[in-house]
């Protein structure tokens, strides 16, 4: 049985809210801790180590899962691997760009400026990619509207911690939303036809796997304590494994751009939790910025689906599929 299969039972209903949307809500919610826990992590930690530890737990998380169901993924054989290796090395450089991003930026800047990003690269990349070669997808009308009020909340609400970021502070940031987009335009084909937790596994892995080189620079002393130990197996589990793999669930029943736009609501669970368990101040700027990104995620999960995007998913999963790239079940 799948991770999320529990889960996709009881969203099945006939609203938006109650399908795709809300798991990539609660994918966000789970990403959103990451910054908290991080702030918590022991002397001696690297932003680097901890991104390349999050894959790599993460990805034995996911295999003793699907060890422990008796559902490992099928060899590589079954994968179309143009679309596994583009979304692996998507993965891979939103780890890279985005730690190494909030080093120089700043962690308010940083995190606004990659997170803000991903909706709109999403949105491009599907546009070319997905709508003209496979799935007929392009962004529904209340997207660009929902998208600029999301958008217009980040920014009130990092608007204070953006004074002394140079434009070139800016561009590892940027990469790292470009890649996360391209994660999320590439790793929606392989939702079509291979389980969640499948996809994460091996993305997982891969990322972790060429992340190695990270831990000879920077050896992950800061395990040997439990608090360390205990980050790193939260961040791995909760933010990498579970999470990634309830916004690929909600991805099968999502448009992209959507998707990419419903995943905001990341920063403002990290308010949320700055505020509320960390008690950092806030101010009306503040308060203001998180009711328009909350506005804008609602009317995008409230609104109607895009049109012409729902026959054409169900063509695709009612096409028979044959030859050598056809999975095994």
């Amino acid at each position: 049985m799948s991770i999320t299969a529990s889960l996709g039972r009881l969203s099945c209903g006939s609203s938006l809210l109650a399908g795709g949307p809300l798991c990539i809500i609660l994918g966000a919610l789970c990403f959103s801790t990451t910054g908290t826990v991080q702030a918590l992590a022991p002397d001696g930690s690297h932003p680097l180590g901890i991104g390349a530890l999050r894959m790599q737990i993460g990805a034995l998380a996911l295999w003793a899962w699907c060890a422990c169901r008796h559902s490992l993924p099928a060899g590589l054989r079954h994968w179309q691997l143009r679309w596994l290796i583009p979304a692996t090395l998507g993965l891979l450089g939103f780890q890279v760009f985005f730690f190494w991003g909030v080093q120089q930026a700043g962690v308010a800047v940083g995190t606004v400026t990659a997170i803000g990003f991903s909706p709109v690269m999403a949105a491009i990349l599907a546009r070319i990619i997905l709508a003209r070669i496979i799935l007929g997808e392009r962004p529904a009308r209340i997207w660009y509207p929902a998208t600029a009020l999301a958008l217009a909340g980040l920014v009130l609400l990092n608007l204070g911690g953006s004074q002394g970021a140079s434009t070139a502070a800016l561009i590892l940031p940027l990469l790292a939303g470009a890649c996360y987009g391209a994660y999320f335009v590439f790793s929606k084909p392989l939702g079509r036809v291979h389980a969640p937790e499948h996809i994460m596994l091996l993305l997982c892995a891969g990322s972790g796997i060429l992340l190695l080189p990270v831990h000879f620079c920077t050896p992950p002393l800061w395990l040997l304590q439990p608090q360390g130990l205990g980050m790193a197996l939260y961040l791995g589990v909760v933010t990498a494994a579970l999470a990634f793999s309830l916004t690929l669930a909600g991805l099968r029943r999502t448009p992209t751009a959507m998707a990419a736009t419903l995943a905001l609501v990341e920063p403002l669970g990290a308010a949320c939790w700055g505020i509320f368990l960390l008690h950092e101040p806030v101010g009306g700027q503040e308060l203001a910025g998180m009711g328009l990104l909350f506005g804008g995620v609602a009317l995008l999960a409230l609104g109607k689906k895009t049109e012409g995007t729902e026959p054409t998913e169900e063509r695709e999963h009612s096409r028979p599929l044959t030859g050598k790239g056809a999975p095994q079940h």
